[in-house]
């Protein structure tokens, strides 16, 4: 006998499931889909300008690719990466998620992302700036930039360890100043770049 699976559509967006319910569910195209703390949340697919943003960072990153080859292993969007944090009833999709050679793998054999990047939505600082920093840091994200259009700044989030507490460190990029990465060292990407043709 076969079993239905729940198909997930706009309609669903505050509804209350499980990891295990949320991971076997159907997705409805048009709409990205995502788990916080144990409730669905249905945002519409990102706008040009954040679209033209998350290919600015693309952009960077396939050219420090180029010039820091075995740094990499491979990079992608939302619709590859899907991090899951069942401590806290979590899927999150970020905008850029970035594996670096020698990656560990998580619980479901996949390779864990070192770092990660959101491009804030209008409406949306709240999830990205306190939420996902929270979910991220328990996954075991070790870099989580905040990218956003607003304030035209990035915010660089850096794992530490003070007194046996494990925590971010902050760092605020703006105007024309290089992003300075931990985990790419060297990357060449100004702040400036990433609002190229995004007509803010």
């Amino acid at each position: 006998m076969s079993m239905t699976r729940l198909l997930l559509g706009p309609n669903d967006q505050g509804r209350r499931l499980s990891v295990d319910e949320f991971r076997e569910a159907e997705e409805t195209q048009g709409y990205r889909y995502e788990l916080a703390r144990g409730v669905v949340e249905v945002t519409e697919v990102p706008n040009d300008p954040h679209g033209q943003i998350v290919s600015n960072l693309y952009d960077a990153i396939a050219g420090y690719k180029r010039l820091h080859p075995r740094r990499i292993r491979r990079y992608g969007g939302g619709s590859e990466f899907r991090l899951w944090v069942p401590e806290m009833e979590s899927g999150r999709n970020p905008d850029l998620s970035i594996v670096l050679e020698g990656a560990a793998k998580d619980q479901r054999g996949r390779f864990r992302p070192a770092l990660v990047v959101e491009v804030v939505s209008l409406g949306g600082e709240e999830r990205d700036y306190v939420t996902k920093r929270e979910e991220f840091l328990v996954y075991g994200v070790d870099e989580y930039w905040v990218v956003d259009p607003s304030s035209l700044k990035v915010l660089v989030l850096c794992v530490e360890e003070v007194d046996g507490v494990t925590r971010w460190s902050e760092s605020v990029f703006g105007g024309d100043e290089t992003i300075v990465s931990r985990r790419l060292p060297g990357l060449a990407c100004r702040v400036s770049d990433l609002w190229l043709d995004a007509e803010l």
